[in-house]
């Protein structure tokens, strides 16, 4: 049993970083490294089975987080993946869509063993892919949104690991993109009114926890309700956008004067009296006046020249 004593850091540990990890940078490119390494070692070890290659990148990987402690370095993490995913895909297949279950739960068992919140994800993912490819989009949708509630409320309250918060988080920026991505586009006034219900139930979650990845998560839920109610919005997208860029002013200038005054929670710096106010109503002549109309953009622009049409000149 002392070989699996050390088999994960402690949360102080992994809060401090005292296990040999690298740079965010380093450790994708490390990632990558070994994952090509992985890859080639199951191509030259094909003829005895990646059963060898799933124990020999494991067991490797077991050997640095166990021995050297090697943690958030990206190496053990691509063994642990990669030799999975190389046994998984020297079974044989059937074009199915149930293999995405599969690399769903081998992604999920390694995000376990390594606190990889990207493995997590990624799993999760996987799943909502594979309702769409039995083309259930509404299925999808459900599920991508259902777990996004879920990471909701579960960021509301303190991990003990760094890594599962992120998980927590990750998934709650992720989900509701991935179940928009697999649904139909066949139902946008549903998932329309869906996005906004999320919106606004992500913004009371931030705010009444002061958490932050809540309210990003309630601006990802708006963009993708105002993409779908831009598809059905019978006007041009020029007006659309100035419309939604005057929507946005107002409501910073209604949230920067309903802040102003607050000492606690969520708070902003005074700023001068109907600045805000002055932009708002400012930007409407202001669009106006840029766009030249129809009749006036049509009409030649004289240049006084002595001959020659449109202002054109003999001088030179």
């Amino acid at each position: 049993m002392r070989f699996f004593s050390n088999a994960w850091p402690t949360p102080e540990e992994e809060r401090a970083g005292a296990w040999k990890r690298f740079s965010l940078l380093l450790q994708c490119v490390f990632f990558f490294l070994t994952t090509l390494a992985v890859a080639a070692f199951a191509l030259l070890f094909e003829f005895k089975g990646n059963w060898f290659v799933l124990l020999v990148s494991v067991g490797v990987s077991e050997l640095l987080i166990q021995k050297k402690h090697f943690w958030r370095t990206g190496i053990e993490a691509a063994l642990w993946l990669g030799g999975l995913y190389a046994f998984i895909f020297s079974l044989p297949s059937s074009g199915k869509p149930e293999a995405l279950l599969v690399l769903a739960a081998a992604a999920a068992l390694a995000g376990w063993r390594v606190r990889y919140a990207l493995f997590g994800t990624l799993a999760m993912v996987l799943v909502t892919a594979y309702f769409a490819w039995r083309h259930l989009p509404h299925e999808a949708l459900a599920f991508g949104c259902g777990i996004a509630v879920v990471a909701a409320f579960a960021c509301t309250r303190a991990w003990k690991r760094p890594s599962t918060e992120l998980l927590w988080q990750m998934l709650l920026i992720v989900m509701p993109v991935a179940g928009y991505a697999a649904s139909d586009t066949s139902f946008y006034a549903t998932e329309t009114a869906t996005f906004f219900a999320f919106a606004i139930v992500f913004a009371m979650i931030g705010i009444r926890y002061r958490v932050r990845v809540p309210l990003v998560a309630s601006g990802i839920a708006i963009a993708i309700a105002a993409l779908d109610a831009h598809k059905q919005i019978p006007l041009a997208t020029e007006t659309q956008l100035m419309i939604a860029g005057i929507a946005l002013l107002i409501v910073a200038a209604a949230i920067a004067r309903a802040l102003r005054r607050r000492t606690h929670g969520f708070v902003l710096d005074a700023a001068p009296p109907g600045e805000l106010e002055s932009i708002v109503t400012g930007v409407v002549p202001a669009v106006v006046a840029a766009s030249p109309s129809p009749a006036t953009s049509a009409q030649p622009l004289g240049g006084g020249g002595e001959f020659g049409g449109a202002g054109a000149s003999g001088n030179f």
